[in-house]
């Protein structure tokens, strides 16, 4: 082997060293994006200006409702869901007609940034574990809880896809 084919051959090496660093910055690039993506939906999920908004309306609505709650979940056992989710439905139509359209539309917001969070995650810009472990805790009560309200907005507005990417987490990346 001459000289000449040696400095070729390291010059390949070399080449293919470079691109192989090349791809694994390449690729620990995409991965810290990912986590940037989900780190900033967990900021806009606390945010006043977008979620945390809604999620202020919704909690409002339960520290207004203590006292009923209090006495459903005393009941020994639980009330079975089909219950449950038709004394929740009361409360909610009970609240006078202005507080009702602001309750729907936190729901429609909260709904639309699950969809948004379920569509990060499936289109591999956000990182799943990542979204699964700071979201399902609240994306699974907040599905069950505001499953005849949601109902009510997707009729109203004609948005039958309204919250089915959050079904979608929940369901595929949420343990009960």
């Amino acid at each position: 082997m001459s000289l000449r084919d040696k400095i070729e051959m390291g010059s390949w090496i070399a080449t293919i060293a470079a691109l192989l660093f090349t791809a694994g910055q390449i690729y620990q690039w995409r991965e810290d994006r990912k986590a940037d993506l989900s780190l900033e939906m967990v900021a806009r999920f606390s945010d006043l200006e977008y979620a945390g908004s809604a999620r202020r309306e919704l909690a409002q609505f339960w520290w207004q409702n203590s006292d009923a709650l209090a006495k459903v979940t005393a009941i020994k056992g639980g009330i079975p869901p089909a219950q449950r989710q038709k004394f929740l439905d009361l409360l909610f139509q009970k609240r006078p007609p202005v507080k009702r359209q602001e309750q729907f539309a936190a729901v429609s917001e909260m709904a639309n940034f699950f969809d948004q969070v379920e569509l990060c995650i499936a289109t591999k810009r956000c990182d799943a574990q990542i979204a699964t472990d700071y979201f399902c805790g609240y994306a699974a009560n907040f599905a069950d809880l505001y499953q005849g309200p949601l109902t009510q907005v997707r009729e109203t507005f004609g948005t039958s896809g309204l919250g089915a990417g959050l079904q979608n987490f929940v369901e595929a990346r949420c343990d009960d």
